[in-house]
């Protein structure tokens, strides 16, 4: 699959591409990683299950930080020389996992067989621990900052993917618009703004503060939507096929809105590339009202805002840090898109 568009979606700003995807000790603070448990330490049920799926023992497990579960996402290879990605949480590391993993493999059995996506091969579920076996996708993460090169392969197979993807092949997908979890941000801090909250947003916060209602309505539609899409869920390999894969998030909704959840990592990220001319000029948002996408936006920023400033969840340390600097990020943007 050649998933480069036929014209240029990004800039002609920035540098090739890194050959290779960036160590995990590489990783700045705009991408998101976690701390996850080793593979070898997954209860001996689970690994017993691994093995059994993948039809001999698992000789080399590498563990990938990208993401926040604390739970096991690691690229196994078996003595036969099979190769797999499996994921695995359980509710003692933090409470709400499993349930975002459920999710996912709700997700991932309903969505087709498509290049886009890693082809699934098992899941297991004992009502604590769950866990998804996948292809290992031999690729790379895009490096941060987002480079012309990535940009353009990203969005192009996202132009694709999002037409395969509507309508919706899930029916019974979360709609987005229910999702409350990315509009009340604003709203809560609005009921007693903190002495140290963003100046701009200080003096735009009764505005800001009904942005999440807005933005619900404008996120309907009849797509299946990714929802999260970061350069640590997508997948770019030697031959130009891009892979989006942790579909915990996935509802239907309006088929712009994955084109603008990308550019909030693009621009958290310092690109280079003109993201305010991108919106304008591809396929899925060139079409859609500049404030509707500022609105979104707003909604998502407001909601990061808010849980930042939030004790840190069990087994996720590095989740407020990463949620503060993207809110940073995305309102310095806002104030330029505001004017």
């Amino acid at each position: 699959m050649n998933s480069r568009p036929p014209t240029s979606i990004a800039s002609t700003s920035g540098t090739p591409a890194a050959a290779t995807a960036p160590s995990a000790t590489a990783r700045t603070g705009t991408r998101a990683a976690g701390v996850r448990l080793p593979y070898d330490a997954l209860p001996h049920v689970v690994r017993g299950w691994v093995e059994r799926e993948l039809g001999s023992s698992v000789v080399s497990a590498v563990s990938q930080s990208g993401g926040f579960s604390p739970g096991p996402a690691a690229r196994l290879v078996t003595a036969g020389g099979r190769r797999a990605f499996v994921k695995a949480v359980g509710s003692a590391l933090n409470p709400d996992s499993p349930r975002i993993l459920r999710a996912e493999v709700a997700a991932m059995r309903a969505l087709p067989e498509l290049p886009w996506l890693p082809r699934v091969y098992a899941t297991y579920d004992d009502g604590d621990w769950i866990a998804l076996l996948l292809e290992d996708v031999d690729g790379r993460e895009p490096p941060h900052p987002w480079v012309d090169e990535d940009v353009d392969l990203v969005l192009g197979a996202l132009a694709e993917l999002t037409s395969a993807l509507t309508p919706t092949p899930w029916p019974d997908a979360p709609r987005l618009e229910d999702n409350s979890t990315f509009s009340g941000g604003w709203a809560t801090l609005s009921k007693a703004p903190p002495d140290d909250l963003d100046p701009w947003a200080l003096a735009h916060l009764d505005r800001l503060a009904t942005s999440g209602e807005r933005a619900r309505l404008l996120v309907s539609g009849e797509s299946l939507v990714h929802w999260d899409i970061r350069a640590d869920n997508l997948l770019i390999t030697d031959a130009g096929r891009v892979v989006f894969v942790d579909w915990a998030w996935a509802a239907k909704g309006a088929g712009w809105v994955d084109t603008a959840i990308t550019c909030l990592d693009l621009v958290t990220s310092g690109t280079t590339v003109d993201v305010d001319a991108l919106l304008a000029r591809h396929p899925l948002t060139g079409d859609v009202d500049p404030d509707d996408v500022t609105t979104l936006v707003e909604a998502v920023t407001g909601m990061l805002t808010e849980r930042s400033r939030q004790p840190a969840p069990p087994g996720l340390p590095t989740l407020r840090t990463y949620q503060r600097t993207t809110a940073d990020a995305l309102l310095a943007w806002l104030r330029r898109r505001r004017g």
